[in-house]
């Protein structure tokens, strides 16, 4: 695994465990963490042991295997009670969920890659959830591809050269020409629809969140399985989502205007 100069290799290494036991969702032994990461075993009891003090990460008594320690809870809760985003988008999101019996999330552009922040659930029979902390591909979401949209271009050409464009349904981008024909239309009409690129059955709608600087810095979105992209359903959440889009935005300090921004948030 390659390392950028100046970084120092334990602290890479101690990363490199604690994003193995996140992905694997429960608890992994230390042969297990060492076959996962290429860690040898020394380093890693090593690099576990330094970590376990501070509750960094937790070793069972019982069978001595490593989960994520409660420590990573309490720096996540501070680093979310900073995101003023998530308290502002709480009870609109809440509001479209109940409208429309989907659901709502808010995510934001991170290395690549879409990041979920938060979802409210429909509490329908059949209801798609969308966890905190997913990441999503750019290129095949209604949330990647407005956010992509709303990039500068140098920014935004950058992303679509390291983009793999994965093929998760037959209805997805496989180009970065074939996605980019696609963004101005974005722009145009405000908002992103994704028509069954990323699981078949499923179609979303995303608009953009801007913040106090006029930035579209989010991306809130309704997924759910609608009978198709111009029913009347979606095109009520669609009105919807870009009122609760505007609410956010004006709660996190946005006074510009919503609809004309969010139509050249990219010019």
């Amino acid at each position: 695994m390659s390392r950028e100069s100046g970084q120092v290799r334990s602290v890479c290494k101690a990363m490199d465990l604690l994003s193995c036991l996140a992905q694997a969702k429960g608890p992994l032994s230390l042969g297990e963490l060492s076959q996962r990461t290429g860690i040898p075993k020394a380093t890693a009891h090593g690099l576990l042991s330094s970590m376990r003090p501070s509750a960094v990460v937790e070793q069972s008594a019982e069978d001595g295997r490593y989960r994520l320690g409660m420590r990573l809870f309490e720096y996540g809760c501070v680093v979310s009670r900073g995101w003023n985003v998530l308290e502002a988008a709480a009870e609109p999101m809440r509001w479209v969920a109940e409208e429309t019996g989907e659901t709502v999330s808010i995510a934001v552009l991170d290395r690549g890659e879409v990041l979920v922040l938060d979802s409210a659930d429909a509490h329908g029979d059949l209801r798609v959830v969308s966890e905190k902390g997913a990441r999503l591909p750019l290129h095949c979401t209604s949330q990647g591809k407005l956010l992509l949209a709303c990039l500068p271009e140098v920014r935004r050409r950058s992303l679509l050269r390291s983009c793999d464009f994965a093929a998760y349904t037959p209805h997805g981008h496989t180009s970065a020409a074939s996605l980019e024909a696609e963004l101005p239309e974005i722009r145009k009409r405000g908002y992103a629809i994704e028509n069954g690129e990323y699981r078949i059955g499923l179609r979303s709608v995303s608009a953009p969140v801007f913040d106090v600087n006029g930035q579209a810095a989010y991306a809130v979105c309704v997924v759910g399985m609608f009978r198709r992209i111009n029913s009347p359903e979606l095109e009520r959440a669609v009105r919807l989502l870009l009122e609760a889009a505007e609410r956010i935005s004006f709660g996190l300090g946005y006074r510009g205007s919503y609809g004309k921004d969010a139509k050249h948030a990219a010019n």
